[in-house]
Formats: C-alpha cells, structure tokens, sequence
C-alpha cells in the first residue's frame, strides 16, 4: 500500500473482504510517521525498494498524485502489478515521461481507479449507445460539482490535497471521472479546448472550476462542466442523438430515455446507482485481471488519455 489516506483505506477494505487471508505491506519511507494503529494487521516497509523485494503480487497507489511517477515506474519495471488512484500523475512533463513507457510495452496487469466504470447504472448507459437507441449523436454533456468543504466533512478542506495545487489538487484532475466517462462512452476527441480557475471563496490555491470542449470530425460535440463549489451536489450526463435523448443522474438515481413521444425511465436494480460498491467491483476486476494475466477494462493507457485531455485546459489565473 503507497498512500493510507481515506482512499488507501477504503481499497484495504476492499481486498479484506475479497481476499480475507490478504497481507498488506504498508510503505512508510523516511521522514514519515509509521503509526499504522488504524490500519489493523500490516507490516510497515521503509522504503520503496525493500518492498518490491518481498515481491508482491498487487501494489495500490494511493498516494496524492503528485507522488505517483516513483512508484508507477517502480512497478512497471519490476513486474509487479498495480492499482493506481486517479488522476495517475499531475503534470505535462509525467505524463510524457509514463506515454514513454507504455509504448516500450510489457507492462504487467493493471488498473486506473475510474470506479464509476463499474456502476451498473453507467453500463446501462452505455448499452443503450452500444444498441443505437440514440441513433447518432449530435452532444453530450457531462456535468459534476460539490461543494468541497461537504467532501469529507471530518477534515478540514483547506488541509486535504484537494487544496494544494503543489499535491496534484484541484477540479480538473479531482473530477477526471467525468472526463474519463466521456471518452469511455464516446470514444477519443481529435480537438480539446477548455479553461480552469479559482473563482469562490473557497480558501484553496486549486483551480475550483472547470470547463472543457471536446469534438471530432462528425461528431459529437461535448462538454465536461466541474467544480468544487455547487451546494447541492451535481453529477448528471446527458447524451444527445437524433433517435434520442439518455439523462443519467447519479442524484436523482435515474437513467431516462425520451424521443418526440415519450420520456421512459428504465428500470433498474437497486444497486444500479450504489457508488461505494464500485470500489470492490473495481478491485474485483483488477484480481482478476493478475490472475488471469491479462489487461483490465480500464488499463494505464486510458487512464493516460483522460489525462492528457484535463492537462489541455488553459488556467485562468486569480
């Protein structure tokens, strides 16, 4: 485990119940405190390199993703397979580096923590564009905010990651999931073109809000609109074909479908829109891609091409 934060805590619970018997190294290198009370039963490593030695078969990244690059590279090159965190890094300068080695190939299983991937209600979003029931699509819009201090209500915001520009934070990579959704939905964007700024008062040195346009040649024309400072939180897709128009709302909990004569809302299970079952789900897939030594659904590459289209907004200084 690199990084036992809310989210480093919250996968260690995922492989507890998947994987009962499982033991967690936890990497705390120099400098840092090696308190793991919270953590229940770990062996607590010292340094990146004597934890690779105990050669194990999954490492989780979970660290703010400006410390990320080390130990990516650290697992490509020794074959261990890994979990990273979204966004997988922070920076242009990263990002080429990982591009890089990718193209060299021969990396082993793993995934990129996108988990609202694995929320029945998004599949059967993108089943419906998978069948045609849209037809073409003309736009769509992918749209999320919350007002950041109501993230994690037991910490103080200005302390979190989320804050610090210098850790990796702010909307754009924070909220990548939406980005990440409109690429996984409607595939790759041949122009990019988008801002972020600080414009509330939230006392943060990030970017709190967010816009990106998104288009190819013939279509679809679509629009990712993120912030940190909605009140009532936010986190709607809408898809807009010429047969017709799909609005999953994660809020509402509801996937509709409407044409000229009807506005239907599909059934669904009751799990359909459960977002804290996503993160074993997630997990689960990525077991199974080490023991079937295969790629993951949603593999460093994607995980990089999302990205790449965020790092593409221009930021608008305060």
């Amino acid at each position: 485990m690199v990084g036992t934060g809310s989210i480093g805590r919250r996968h260690m619970a995922s492989l507890r119940g998947l994987v009962p018997d499982v033991q967690f190294d936890v990497l705390r290198e120099a400098g840092r405190g090696t308190d793991t009370s919270a953590l229940g039963e770990v062996e607590v490593v010292t340094s990146l390199e004597l934890a690779l030695e105990r050669r194990p078969d999954l490492m989780v990244i979970a660290s703010p993703s400006s410390m990320h690059l080390r130990p990516l590279l650290a697992a490509i090159e020794s074959g261990t397979p890994f979990y990273a965190e979204k966004p997988v890094v922070s920076t242009l300068e990263e990002l080429a580096v990982l591009e890089a080695r990718v193209e060299r190939g021969g990396l082993p299983p793993n995934m990129v923590g996108c988990n609202l991937r694995s929320l029945p209600s998004l599949m059967a979003l993108k089943s419906l564009l998978d069948e045609g029931r849209l037809g073409r699509l003309a736009r769509a819009d992918f749209e999320a905010g919350q007002w950041l201090p109501d993230w994690r209500p037991a910490q103080d915001y200005r302390q979190g990651y989320s804050a610090k520009r210098a850790l990796g934070g702010g909307v754009l990579l924070d909220l990548i999931h939406e980005i990440d959704a409109a690429q996984w939905l409607l595939g790759s964007f041949e122009h990019v073109s988008g801002f972020a700024t600080r414009a509330s008062s939230l006392e943060i040195d990030s970017d709190d809000s967010a816009s990106l346009l998104m288009a190819r040649a013939g279509g679809p024309i679509a629009t990712v609109r993120i912030d940190y400072v909605s009140r009532r939180p936010i986190r709607r897709y809408t898809l807009v074909g010429d047969l017709g128009t799909a609005t999953w709302d994660l809020r509402a909990a509801t996937l509709t479908l409407s044409n000229a004569d009807v506005v239907q809302a599909l059934p669904l299970a009751a799990d359909a829109f459960d977002v804290p079952a996503t993160y074993p789900a997630a997990m689960r897939e990525m077991l199974a891609a080490i023991r079937e030594d295969r790629p993951s659904t949603q593999p460093l590459e994607e995980g990089l091409r999302a990205l790449a289209t965020a790092l593409r907004a221009q930021r608008i200084e305060s």
